[in-house]
């Protein structure tokens, strides 16, 4: 290489260090500034070294993280989160309103229901047609005008509104036997009328006044206490006042006797150390129902009815005549037996019955007399006459 060659060589490189040197100084080369900001980047992500990594060169990596680019991603499944928990809550909340709402509905409905049965039974007509009529196969053609109403009035003012009161009657021929269940009624029912319907004429009889008739009323609370005792009970036996009209009876009257009559002959055999329990010995009531017709030969049909603790028992004779031919004092005689056990309980010595005797042929004066006595004895007669 010859001279000059050599001199040019060694002024390219001083102008080509000098121009190096003057860019470093005056920052306008940032090539190599970045080289190692990136190597310091890869050393930092695969340093082992926690001190070096949670120390002071640690808040010198924010320039090379976005914090809201960091915030952005993790808010992403944490705002899904957040809606599901918020849906969530809304459905719970919106299934508890329509729960409760659906509970008021029933409890509303269930209110209505109690005040229509609660206005059914306070708007309750207790109205009874016989048993005759019942079982009278054409009883759907026979009109209502004829019948005949007998309004018997119970006077609750004394009576529990406890258990059911057992109400019979034979009026015109035709017969009753009814419970009504005290748990239907108001407590505050002092009153309550119940409407007896006979049929004003009948094969056998026609209503008519003074024709007799009776009704009684047991008031039954808890035959396991009362089994073996006198029920509190009320009868009445009366003429009819109406053949076209309302009759009225009225029971559990203050000033009524019959239970206090009743009670004073259990009472009494009681002290005498009577039997209350059934035995073989007295397990069955007799009553001897005796028709005196001597003033009354000609009669062909009769009728007996007899009723004692909440029971009825009756009897068609449809021969009146071929039993007078053989009789020699003009009288039909009827023995009712009854069990001593009924669905009210034991009969007890005191208990009242009651006996009717039925014919047109009795009148004048009355087409239907009733009569009424105390049981006094089991397993032999106890004797009624009936006329």
């Amino acid at each position: 290489m010859s001279s000059i060659d050599n001199n040019l060589f060694i002024k390219f490189c001083f102008i080509s260090i000098f121009t190096l040197f003057g860019f470093y100084f005056l920052n306008d080369l940032d090539v190599d500034s970045q080289y190692f900001s990136n190597i310091h980047a890869d050393e930092i992500a695969g340093n082992k070294d926690d001190s070096y990594y949670y120390g002071k060169d640690r808040n010198d990596m924010n320039y090379v993280v976005d914090s809201s680019e960091y915030f952005e991603e993790d808010n992403v499944p944490q705002n899904n989160n957040n809606n599901i928990i918020n849906n969530n809550y809304k459905n719970n909340r919106n299934n508890n309103n329509n729960q409760l709402i659906l509970q008021q509905q029933l409890e509303e409905q269930q209110l209505r229901q109690q005040g229509q049965v609660y206005n059914q039974l306070k708007n309750k007509k207790y109205e009874f047609t016989s048993i005759e009529s019942k079982n009278n196969e054409d009883n759907n053609n026979i009109k209502s005008d004829s019948y005949v109403t007998f309004k018997t009035v119970l006077n609750l003012a004394n009576i529990e509104k406890t258990g059911f009161i057992r109400l019979v009657g034979y009026i015109n021929g035709q017969s009753f036997k009814e419970d009504i269940q005290l748990s239907d009624l108001d407590l505050s029912t002092n009153k309550l009328n119940v409407k007896l319907k006979v049929l004003k004429d009948t094969e056998l009889v026609s209503l008519d006044s003074p024709d007799e008739f009776f009704a009684c009323a047991y008031h039954v609370k808890d035959l396991n206490k009362e089994k073996n005792s006198i029920l509190h009970f009320d009868c009445n036996e009366a003429d009819v006042q109406s053949s076209d009209g309302t009759n009225t009876i009225r029971l559990f009257k203050p000033s009524s006797m019959v239970y206090s009559d009743s009670k004073a002959l259990y009472d009494e055999q009681q002290g005498q150390g009577h039997r209350q329990q059934n035995s073989k010995e007295d397990d069955k009531v007799l009553l001897k129902i005796i028709s005196p017709l001597g003033d009354r030969k000609n009669t062909k049909e009769l009728k007996i009815a007899v009723a004692i603790r909440g029971q009825i028992q009756t009897e068609m004779i449809n021969d009146v005549q071929k039993e007078l031919d053989k009789s020699k004092d003009n009288k039909i005689t009827r023995t009712f037996t009854f069990d001593r056990e009924t669905d009210l309980g034991n009969i007890q010595i005191g208990d009242r019955f009651h006996a009717c005797v039925s014919s047109d042929d009795l009148n004048p004066p009355e087409g239907q007399e009733c009569e009424k006595r105390l049981v006094k004895k089991f397993n032999s007669p106890n004797s009624l006459p009936a006329r």
